[in-house]
């Protein structure tokens, strides 16, 4: 009997999932289908730059997993029925499940601040392309929202390529709080060089059309704004009754699993998933290997083993300050700060380095985990004789 793999989301935690466990599942009698609201793998460490028109992030899924055998199904899921394995989708009937892999990643949070949903653009996805085009008719003034990494990325990359435009970065505390001092001081010099007015200690009250206006009653004029704060994860999994987090993350056991539902995985940016020092953030670098990881845990079962249980640690922070300078911070497996950095041009090469390398084992799956990160584990499932007509070898 034909095993049904739904895999909902295609950022890097779903892709990965998808074309690992193709690989793992090869001669067995298992039908993966990735669902995913467009046709492409979106770059999203890359939105900075499709935001400046200096780069692309879309990147076509029937190509990436040609030959592979998963299935491509573009749609959007609109419910999951839990009690009988289905999920809703916008554009017909039902899609039936045996295991469901939850990857809807996250999206930016806009109900903290009046304005930003009806006046903000954000990188988020498609939507960003709507920021691109504003910026190429702005001739004034941009106020980037958020002193994190995508707004010091944001910001840096659109000063550097509209150099007409004059770009103010607003936080509410520091700059990249989390990085060491050293970081910080390059960061800083980096967005000055550039001609960012960066306001530290500076919260946003609200977001008005061509203006933001700040916690103490300044206006800062603004043609463009953009939001760059906190992500959160979409209520899909609340709405379907599964228990989420205040991120909307669905707390998993460390096999990935939702406690309650085992043939519910979530991963990535949508799991919520206890470390011995914490969970780790929302990110790329942390979303990777789960979609790896719960991909051997899925192959381990349907082969009958128990997948060890996962591990993960942080080892660096990259930051890009436009084309030719930027950062790479070494940190501790808990995600804190070192004194070790790669900074300059170097610091560009390494941060490029590093989006080249997740595009390319997520499209793959071919890395471990462990051999992403040192301490994160993968089960190995047993190998298994390739069938050319089996269902997992051919199209869907």
């Amino acid at each position: 009997m034909t095993t049904q793999v739904a895999i909902v989301g295609a950022g890097y935690a779903g892709l990965a999932a998808a074309s690992r466990l193709a690989r793992r599942t090869r001669g067995r009698d298992v039908r993966i289908q990735l669902i995913n609201a467009g046709p492409d793998f979106v770059e999203r460490i890359r939105l900075h730059q499709v935001a400046a028109g200096t780069g692309t992030a879309a990147r076509p899924l029937a190509g990436l997993l040609s030959g592979t055998g998963v299935g491509v199904r573009v749609g959007t899921v609109e419910a999951i029925d839990l009690a009988a394995g289905t999920l809703r989708m916008s554009d017909g009937g039902p899609v039936g499940y045996d295991t469901l892999v939850y990857a809807v990643g996250s999206q930016t949070r806009t109900d903290a601040v009046p304005g930003v949903a009806e006046h903000a653009y954000r990188l988020d996805g498609p939507v960003t392309e709507r920021l691109a085009a504003a910026l190429r008719r702005a001739t004034g003034t941009v106020v980037v929202c958020g002193g994190g990494l995508t707004g010091i990325e944001a910001a840096s990359e659109i000063a550097e390529a509209y150099p007409r435009l004059a770009v103010t970065l607003a936080t509410r505390g520091r700059i990249a709080p989390t990085v060491s001092d050293r970081t910080r001081r390059h960061l800083a010099g980096g967005l000055r060089r550039l001609g960012v007015q960066v306001r530290e200690n500076t919260p946003v009250a609200a977001v008005e059309p061509g203006a933001v206006t700040l916690a103490g009653g300044d206006t800062l004029p603004a043609d463009v704004a953009v939001w760059c704060g906190s992500f959160v994860a979409p209520a899909l999994a609340a709405d379907a009754g599964l228990p989420t987090d205040a991120a909307g993350r669905i707390p998993v056991d460390p096999t990935m699993r939702v406690p309650g539902h085992p043939e519910v995985y979530a991963i990535g940016d949508a799991a919520a998933i206890d470390m011995p020092w914490g969970v780790p953030r929302m990110s790329c670098q942390a979303g990777l290997p789960t979609g790896l990881y719960a991909a051997d845990a899925v192959a381990a079962r349907l082969a009958g083993r128990d997948p060890k249980p996962y591990r993960y640690r942080f080892m660096d922070l990259c930051i890009s300050l436009g084309r030719k300078d930027g950062v790479v911070q070494v940190v501790r497996p808990d995600d804190r700060a070192t004194g070790l950095l790669m900074a300059g041009r170097s610091g560009a090469v390494g941060k490029e380095a590093v989006c080249r390398a997740a595009a390319w084992a997520a499209g793959s799956g071919a890395l471990s985990t462990g051999m992403l990160y040192p301490l994160a584990r993968s089960p190995r499932p047993a190998p298994v004789a390739a069938a050319a007509d089996s269902p997992a070898t051919l199209p869907s």
